[in-house]
């Protein structure tokens, strides 16, 4: 294993002269701007993943960042698309909500009960779970990956690393824009904000999108276009800044979100689906972008609306910070499942099981969440600073799984589940310098968490778990270079899956990283590269085991895994009207002693013909992870220039790459078909304004190439394997007029 990092990292070290992420965030504490000689924008990047407002460079962290401007040029509009800058990073949302990897580090499944091990925080306040399988990115300032494990400074559930989202604030200044989009597979989008000072310490910000994408898989059957998906969101923050030490943000913000039926296309030969021979069609189809199946719910897949409330409160006294953010969110959302795969509707046989049935599902769900966090930070300015905190968290939530299409045994339907979650935890961090560019860090969380769950004809359901979360960095500041040596855990609480019945209980993962990084910036700061090397120790990772034909559906397993790679990326400004970017990650992962993982495997008949799949288990020791591509990069360039003495232009050219990676563990099981083959995209944008700024004219393309991705893969026995394929190319024109 060591070999294998002293050699990716000579690799890594000579590409990352060349290379940088595109990390241009204007991140909560602004975005200080320098000038060169030449009169090149060198904008040092300012974020807070160690929960105060630090250089990039000078962060012990592997981070990308992107602000509002990057997010435009990428045509990156909601959490999904983060990935293609972020190497590591992997979301799927093909099935109601975000499936959320980061380093191979991720969930197969997210309900009450069952947390994703990557923590999304938004202004501060942690959102419990991605239902909706959207986290629409609507007047953003900035973004940030935390890769690696972040349990001491962001909490539960943060075993793989953080993203944090922050939205705009108001400003004292009369601003605002309006922005929309037009094309191709029914593209739209107007997006409008406008922040007005009430007073000289009151101001308000108002920002508000409708987002609409047509279908593009058409259903067999009926002509039906599904790949459909309708957001709106309605946000206001109301800023209270009485004096240079003191501010209050309120923020108020309600979004929905309809989207299609998912378009479950059997692409395995009929042989290996219960229904498929009673279907009209055969399978695979031969056009990728059909399928043939039930039309369920009049094809809304997903329909979620969100209430959001956040409180953020900021004082400084003479040496310290204190920060409050305290926020409410309400989630409902209803999902619809086709999941025999195929056009038949056909009622269950009691006495025949295996003979053709439609098999669909109605799964609403809720959750209230109520969360506090209080943080207190040091400003001495010598050789100690320091950091304590407090986090609380309340949850209560549902879950029903509703079978529909007046369908018998062998599926019960799963009645309403409820699960509260009860969780506090304190933490503490200290800095200390004892010599000039060197720090040492010492920090850690202590969580409580506790559940309790019940359900109709089941006894109640309690659990509790504890756990320490430490840090410890070394960092020294060289100049040019700042190294770092780290160590961190993370861990995700124990709990209750709902979808089993009874409710099953499953202990709490565990995860150590060790990381090594250099972050080096050139003198003129025309050039940035970051590199780091890391090794996790991943203990009693939560997997669910899926088998969706009986009512055990989603019964958690733990194994151990080890992971290890090289991150790294950089950015340089070659001339002033010429800017190159890129990264690239390489992972190697392994489960350690899975040797009885439910999976679906093929039946045989007697002359070792298959006649279908069935659930079963396999040895998956020594298989890598899920959502774990061996090698991710992107390479990008930016040209902007003076058109003339009036109008300013840019054009963007951008490169992904990712190598093949499962769904699920082992591919789904001895077929592999839950397999993303490796694939390069293409993405290509361009703006032209006037040198006032008062409007903006462009363009976007998608998928240049028309690569067939696909958002998820899943066998799901007895009905075979269904793929979600991604949009194909899209295209279309952007303008924004500001005032």
């Amino acid at each position: 294993m060591m070999g294998n990092l002293r050699i990716s990292a000579c690799v890594a070290a000579l590409a990352a002269a060349a290379l940088y992420t595109p990390a241009f965030a204007q991140a909560e504490a602004g975005h200080d701007q320098a000038q060169d000689a030449g009169g090149v924008s060198t904008g040092d990047i300012v974020v807070t993943a160690q929960r105060r407002s630090e250089n990039l460079q000078e962060v012990p962290i592997a981070v990308t960042a992107i602000d509002s401007a990057v997010a435009e040029k990428l045509n990156i509009r909601d959490l999904q698309n983060l990935q293609i800058v972020t190497p590591g990073l992997s979301v799927s949302t093909g099935v109601g909500y975000a499936m959320t990897y980061i380093r191979g580090v991720g969930a197969n499944f997210s309900n009450p009960g069952v947390e994703n091990p990557v923590a999304v925080y938004i202004d501060g306040a942690y959102v419990e779970r991605g239902k909706g399988g959207n986290l629409d990115m609507v007047d953003v300032a900035s973004v940030q990956v935390l890769k690696g494990p972040q349990g001491t400074l962001w909490g539960r559930n943060a075993t793989g690393g953080a993203i944090l989202i922050s939205t705009a604030d108001p400003e004292f200044d009369t601003t605002g824009h309006v922005t929309g989009e037009y094309g191709n597979l029914g593209h739209r989008l107007i997006e409008g904000v406008v922040n007005v000072p009430l007073s000289d310490t009151v101001a308000v910000r108002v920002a508000g999108r409708y987002r609409t994408d047509g279908g593009y898989i058409r259903n067999l059957p009926d002509n039906y276009m599904f790949g459909w998906q309708d957001d709106y969101a309605i946000r206001g923050k109301l800023l209270w800044k009485p004096s240079s030490d003191f501010s209050a943000t309120l923020m108020v913000e309600h979004d929905a979100r309809k989207a299609s039926l998912g378009a479950n296309a059997e692409f395995l030969p009929d042989n290996y689906c219960l229904n498929c021979s009673a279907s009209a069609y055969t399978h695979p189809y031969a056009d990728p972008y059909t399928t043939a199946i039930n039309l369920l719910n009049n094809g809304v897949g997903v329909d979620s609306k969100n209430d959001i409330y956040n409180l953020k409160l900021n004082y400084k006294l003479d040496k310290f910070t204190i920060n409050s953010v305290t926020a409410y969110n309400h989630n409902k959302t209803l999902d619809a499942f086709e999941g025999d795969l195929t056009d038949v509707n056909t009622p269950a046989n009691p006495n025949n099981p295996n003979a053709p049935h439609s098999l669909n599902f109605i799964i609403p769900s809720s959750n209230k969440t109520f969360t506090q966090n209080l943080t207190a930070t040091t400003d001495l300015g010598g050789m100690i600073e320091g950091m304590v905190g407090v986090d609380y968290l309340n949850d209560r939530s549902t879950y029903i799984i509703n079978v529909v299409q007046n369908l018998s045994p062998p599926f019960t339907p799963i009645p309403l589940a409820y699960v509260k979650t009860t969780s506090f935890s304190p933490f503490a961090e200290v800095n200390i310098k004892p010599l000039p560019g060197l720090t040492l860090t010492a920090g850690g969380r202590y969580t409580w968490d506790k559940r309790h769950g019940n359900r109709v004809g089941e006894p109640d359901a309690n659990v509790k778990f504890h756990s320490f979360s430490p840090r410890l960095v070394i960092a020294y500041d060289a100049g040019l270079v700042n190294l770092y040596a780290s160590y961190n855990r993370g861990s995700k609480a124990g709990g209750l899956s709902t979808p089993a019945v009874p409710m099953q209980k499953f202990l709490p993962e565990t995860l150590d990283g060790y990381e090594i990084g250099a972050k080096f910036v050139s003198a003129d700061r025309r050039l940035r590269a970051n590199i780091s090397a890391f090794y996790y120790d991943y203990k009693q990772l939560q997997t669910v085991a899926i088998n969706q034909d009986s009512s055990q559906v989603g019964t958690v397993q733990n194994p151990d895994a080890k992971i290890h790679g090289i991150d790294f990326d950089g950015n340089w400004r070659a001339t002033e009207w010429l800017q190159l970017f890129g990264g690239a990650t390489y992972l190697k992962s392994h489960y350690v002693n899975y040797t009885n993982a439910g999976v679906q495997v093929p039946v045989f008949d007697a002359s070792g013909n298959v006649i279908g799949t069935s659930t079963g288990t396999e040895d998956l020791s020594g298989v890598r992870l899920p959502h774990a591509p061996k090698y991710t990069a992107f390479l990008g360039a930016t040209l902007s220039a003076d058109l003339s003495s009036a109008w300013k232009g840019d054009l963007t050219a951008f490169l992904n790459y990712t190598s093949t990676y499962d769904f699920f563990p082992a591919a789904g099981g001895p077929i592999r078909a839950d397999r993303q083959p490796g694939y390069t995209t293409i993405r290509m944008s361009g703006s032209i304004w006037p040198t006032d700024g008062k409007y903006k004219i462009g363009f976007f393309v998608d998928n240049l190439t028309d690569k067939k991705t696909y958002n998820l893969r899943f066998t799901t026995a007895p009905f075979g394997a269904f793929q979600l394929i991604n949009r194909p190319r899209t295209y279309g024109v952007r303008a924004s007029v500001n005032f």
